[in-house]
């Protein structure tokens, strides 16, 4: 019983045992059909073959039938005195029937036949009925776990087709992806999607299994015409178990004589593709009905699958509908979002942000000189690229050069460019920035680390609108827009006589002052939120956002490295984190500023998460470091371990795994120092 998962060979070795044991000469195992109650022969030894498709017995009548509906065994030792036996062969004098019965129900019967009188037993009778039932149950498994199979099927085709339609917009490419999915879960004969035209009135055929390309263009049906033709006019899915036995089908594309196996055992399913109010096609498979397998749930599969055609040919259309739509507001749209929003990678919805953003659009489009001042990291090379691409411009060389970052004997030669043999080394002509910059934009950044030398050619630049290479005497007209940005006090530089001041009037024409971070904490969010996106994406990792504490924390901080260390700690953070969410041990390089102050005199624990209040805050002055003569290690780093201890229990709710593991030391650890601090909590 257990030597087989194929339920026709398992009913086949059931009978073949049940003859060794009675020891008889044939005998056959029918299942009831349900359908018409009916006893099917599924199996038999002894007999003709024409007995499968001769006798059809119904429940109830003779022997077998008897027993079928009865649910009782029965022993008929001399069967001319039986008067509801019906004689199927001659030679019989014997029968022994046996329900097959599972779950209280009577699923088929085993019939043993004998040419002696007394053939059978009660024991014969009870063994055989304990077969009987044992079989029962197993075929019933069988038939369940080929029906999950069926299933399992079914929904891995489905998740196939899913990720098709999910990862193009090409209508041909998922109608073709779908037949052949089809095709190799459901091993067809032949399949096929068709589609309404509207203007021809026709259906069309448009995607196929199984078919060449001049059977494919005799695809055709009117509306009504043929099975698929019902399909799509009545919007009702069909099941034609055999196409050879249904007169509605037209064989237009000659199927039956293509088919692999034999017409009769080919089964048709059809189903509409429609929506709530229209039917626009319909798709359809041949396939071969294999025994066991419930055709009703591969017709529910089918009809899914029209329903996922449906959706794409839906999705195609409101795309088709929104192009022109699109095209239209396309111009306006670009326009907007120049105007209000493309400022490159500034980020920002601060008023003083705000004002930057109004005043990178005043700016833009004239030819006067910027200068841009502020602290370093608050993003001045980003405003300079924000000028240059919304102006006229934009499409003309942007070129960036880093004053500070070039030795002074070299930057003459990189901003004005050298002739060959102009100095050792040159071995060739080198274009200057200034010159690869020409009809464009050219940025100089730290413009208050140039040499006063080199300052007063830049200042003929600016005057002239002309350059002079290294070594060249005739100069060249350029027509460059200049864009300065420095970190540095230029007003203190030119009382120290360290920067021109004719140098700095020409480039200050405008002036552009970056806010620092500290004075627009309302944008940290924003930028917390898009260096998070920003670095998870290029680190291909999931981190969804940060905790609430992690956020009190960062806002807590008044960040001297401005928008430049906040990216570097979000970046950090993003890169070392194992959650989806950054947490507050994410950022223990903040955490430590706060407690110890930038320069480390400061001993400072951080706000209270709840009350936002400051926990505590003191400055051991030299004073009061000189008054420790002996235990000045011992109290100071007392007491900021004992800060340190009562900040983190606060921020993790006194869970000292937690804080154990932010503060970087075992639970043990922890618990001593609690003790030996005398720490209340």
């Amino acid at each position: 019983m257990n030597s087989t998962l194929d339920p026709d060979r398992l009913l086949d070795l059931i009978l073949e045992r049940c003859i060794q044991i009675c020891e008889v000469g044939s005998g056959s195992l029918m299942l009831i059909s349900r359908t018409d109650e009916v006893l099917d022969i599924v199996t038999f030894r002894g007999m003709n073959p024409s007995v499968r498709t001769k006798v059809k017995l119904r429940v109830g009548e003779g022997i077998t039938g008897i027993v079928a509906a009865s649910g009782e065994g029965m022993i008929v030792n001399d069967v001319t005195q039986n008067p509801h036996y019906i004689s199927i062969k001659d030679e019989i004098l014997s029968e022994l029937a046996v329900p097959m019965i599972v779950e209280d129900e009577v699923i088929g019967v085993i019939s043993l036949d004998s040419s002696r009188k007394q053939a059978f037993s009660d024991e014969h009778l009870e063994l055989v009925s304990t077969l009987a039932n044992m079989a029962a149950q197993i075929f019933k498994n069988l038939q369940t776990f080929r029906q999950l199979e069926q299933k399992n099927k079914i929904q891995q085709v489905l998740i196939d087709i899913s990720r098709t339609v999910t990862s193009t917009l090409i209508l041909q490419e998922i109608f073709d992806d779908i037949m052949e999915r089809l095709d190799k879960s459901l091993n067809l004969e032949r399949g096929s999607i068709v589609l309404f035209d509207s203007e021809k009135n026709i259906l069309k055929l448009i995607a196929a299994s199984g078919l060449t390309a001049e059977e494919m263009e005799k695809g055709v049906y009117l509306p009504g015409e043929g099975i698929t033709g019902r399909v799509y006019e009545n919007g009702e899915a069909v099941i034609v178990e055999s196409i050879v036995n249904d007169e509605n089908f037209l064989n237009r594309l000659d199927n039956a004589n293509h088919f692999k196996n034999n017409p009769e055992n080919v089964s048709f399913l059809a189903a509409p593709i429609k929506s709530d109010t229209d039917v626009l096609g319909v798709v359809s498979v041949f396939f071969v009905h294999k025994k066991y397998v419930d055709l009703k749930t591969y017709l529910d599969f089918l009809q899914v699958v029209a329903s996922v055609i449906y959706q794409a040919i839906r999705i195609q259309k409101l795309i088709d509908e929104e192009k022109r739509e699109i095209s239209r507001e396309n111009v306006l749209l670009k326009r907007e979002l120049k105007n209000k929003y493309k400022f490159g990678s500034l980020i920002g919805k601060s008023k003083s942000m705000e004002k930057l953003f109004e005043m990178i659009q005043l700016v833009s489009d004239s030819r006067a000189s910027v200068l841009i001042t502020g602290e370093s990291g608050t993003g001045k090379e980003m405003i300079a690229s924000a000028i240059h691409y919304n102006s006229s411009r934009s499409d003309k060389p942007f070129i960036k050069i880093n004053c500070a970052a070039i030795p002074e004997n070299l930057l003459e030669s990189e901003l004005f460019g050298h002739k060959k043999g102009s100095f050792t080394g040159a071995v060739a002509d080198k274009k200057g920035k200034f010159e690869m910059a020409d009809t464009g934009t050219i940025f100089l950044d730290e413009i208050g680390e140039m040499d006063l030398n080199l300052q007063s050619k830049l200042l003929r630049v600016l005057q002239e609108k002309e350059i002079e290479a290294v070594g060249s005497v005739k100069p060249k007209k350029i027509d460059v827009r200049i864009i300065a940005a420095t970190n540095a006090d230029l007003e203190d530089l030119i009382s120290q006589k360290l920067f021109r001041a004719d140098l700095y009037y020409r480039l200050n024409v405008v002036n552009m002052e970056t806010p620092p971070l500290r004075d627009r904490l309302e944008d940290v969010p924003l930028l917390i939120n898009h260096f998070i996106s920003k670095y998870s994406n290029e680190n291909v990792k999931k981190i969804k956002g940060i905790t609430r504490e992690a956020h009190k924390l960062l806002m807590s901080y008044t960040w001297p490295g401005n928008v430049r260390e906040l990216e570097n700690v979000i970046e950090r953070a993003v890169v070392l984190s194992q959650s989806e969410m950054l947490d507050i041990q994410d950022f223990s390089d903040i955490s430590g500023r706060i407690l110890y102050g930038e320069e480390g005199e400061e001993v400072e624990v951080g706000a209270d998460p709840e009350a936002g209040s400051e926990v505590a805050s003191s400055r051991f002055s030299p004073a009061h470091l000189d008054a420790l003569d002996g235990r000045a290690m011992e109290v100071v780093v007392g007491e900021v371990e004992a800060r340190l201890i009562k900040y983190a229990m606060k921020k993790f709710k006194y869970t000292k795994t937690r804080v154990a593991k932010f503060l970087g030391i075992n639970r043990n650890t922890l618990d001593k120092k609690i003790k030996d601090l005398k720490i209340d909590y």
